[in-house]
Formats: C-alpha cells, sequence, structure tokens
C-alpha cells in the first residue's frame, strides 16, 4: 500500500510503500523511464508490492539499506520475476549474504527494544508463508542467499539518480542511508526509526560506537528535512534534533 509520495528532483518522485513488517520505498526516473527500489521487503509482501509499481517504469535495480530478513527476502521472488533487475548491497554485507558469516541473534534486549515495537506498529506476526518463501535470508538460522544478480557497492557508488549513499553503520555494519539534497529526502533505512509517531536512534545494534558516530555524521548535514524510515511514517525532520 502506497502511503506516502513526494516530488524529487530531476522528474522523478518517491512513494513509501508499507509493507507487512517495513517500508519499502520507490523511486520513479520518468527521464530514464525506469524505478528503482530501495529494501524490497518480504516475500509476503511483493503480490501487493507488484501492483504499486508502474508497468511504463519496470524497475532497474534493488539497493539494500542493510542485509536483515524484512528488507531483503522478497528477492527470493522477485529475482524470478525481473530477470533484468540487480540486488545491491553495501559491500560490508559481504561475508553475510554468502553466508561466510553468521547473522548474530538478537540479545533479548534487542527484541524488546526495537524488534516486538516494529511488529506492533505493523500489526504483523511471523507466519508459515514468509517462512516457506525463503524469508530466513538475513537471519542466525540460514546462510547463504540467491547468488545471481548480487551486487556490492561502496559509499561512493552512484547506484539511485540525484540520491547520495551514505554508510551509517550501527545497527548493521553494512548499514547505508539515502539522501537526496535537492529535496531533502533522507532513507534511513533501520538506522532512524519512527514507532508512534517518534522519531528514535535504533537502540538494536550491532556497535553502539559505530551507531554513536553516524548519528554525529547525519547531525551535520544541514539538507536533510524529510525522514523516510525504515520502519514508520515518513515525517519532517530536522538532524539537530537528534
Amino acid at each position: 500500500m502506497i502511503t506516502h509520495t513526494q516530488k524529487l528532483g530531476g522528474n522523478r518522485v518517491i512513494k513509501q510503500f508499507r509493507g507487512k513488517t517495513s517500508n519499502i520505498y520507490i523511486i520513479e526516473d520518468c527521464v530514464e523511464k525506469a524505478s528503482y527500489l530501495i529494501d524490497c521487503g518480504m516475500p509476503s509482501d511483493v503480490e501487493n508490492l507488484l501492483g504499486a509499481i508502474s508497468y511504463e517504469l519496470p524497475v532497474k535495480r534493488i539497493v539494500c539499506t542493510h542485509f536483515h530478513v524484512d528488507h531483503v527476502a522478497g528477492w527470493a521472488i522477485l529475482k524470478e520475476l525481473w530477470k533484468d533487475c540487480s540486488i545491491f548491497f553495501h559491500e560490508n554485507a559481504r561475508p553475510y549474504v554468502t553466508g561466510d558469516k553468521r547473522m548474530p541473534l538478537p540479545a533479548f534486549s534487542d527484541i524488546q527494544s526495537t524488534l516486538i515495537p516494529c511488529m506492533k506498529e505493523y500489526g504483523y506476526f511471523l507466519n508459515f508463508k514468509d517462512l516457506l518463501s525463503g524469508a530466513l535470508y538475513g537471519t542466525p538460522f540460514k546462510k547463504g542467499f540467491p547468488s545471481e544478480r548480487t551486487e556490492y557497492f561502496s559509499e561512493e557508488s552512484d547506484l539511485i539518480p540525484g540520491f547520495m549513499s551514505i554508510h551509517t553503520p550501527g545497527h548493521r555494519p553494512d548499514s547505508v542511508s539515502f539522501l537526496e539534497p535537492e529535496s531533502g529526502v533522507f532513507v534511513s533505512g533501520d538506522f532512524l526509526l519512527v514507532l508512534g509517531g517518534n522519531v528514535l536512534v535504533n537502540k538494536y545494534v550491532s556497535s553502539k560506537n559505530d551507531q554513536d558516530d553516524s548519528v554525529r555524521r547525519i547531525r551535520k548535514l544541514k539538507e536533510i528535512k524529510y525522514l523516510y524510515p525504515g520502519h514508520g511514517i515518513c515525517m519532517p525532520f530536522a538532524p539537530d534534533s537528534l
């Protein structure tokens, strides 16, 4: 379901698609005649997501904010439907995507502070359809990920027209946010959350020092005007409010 739309620079539009447990962002580029996705949700999101994407603007690329199941597992189905599309992760995600490293289990405090509130925000509880559709990608319980058309990027990469990619590690070592300076739209992934209408710095982190450094970095970006989180509503935002 599309819950928010905003014009960007360069005859582009960004749309928030509210998935079963997280947000997917659709960037429509009428000049390039293509769409781009930031994250791709769960397998159970795919049917509704397909209905929200313009047939005239086929998806060219999926760029993931981080390698966690609720942001990447839709690829298990989409890779079969979009043969000309690739999925991109920050280079720090490579050992987890390939299965060389296993995802760490969340601590009980992480479940309490973040996972349960995020699921409650969306009224989501894990179901067998997601399990059977390969939704365990990006969890501690399954290693490996579809290798076809999987690519990696560094912060300097030009992946989405008009957007800067900004490495914001903390929640995950590979966490990346995206900023379109012209409009001030900032797509935060799970680095920042909006739960109950409040902006929160995610406490579920792989490194608190990295998360603190990322917050300090974002505070300096005066171009940010709107927060587009991985979980929660889009809202006006001033980085110095963190």
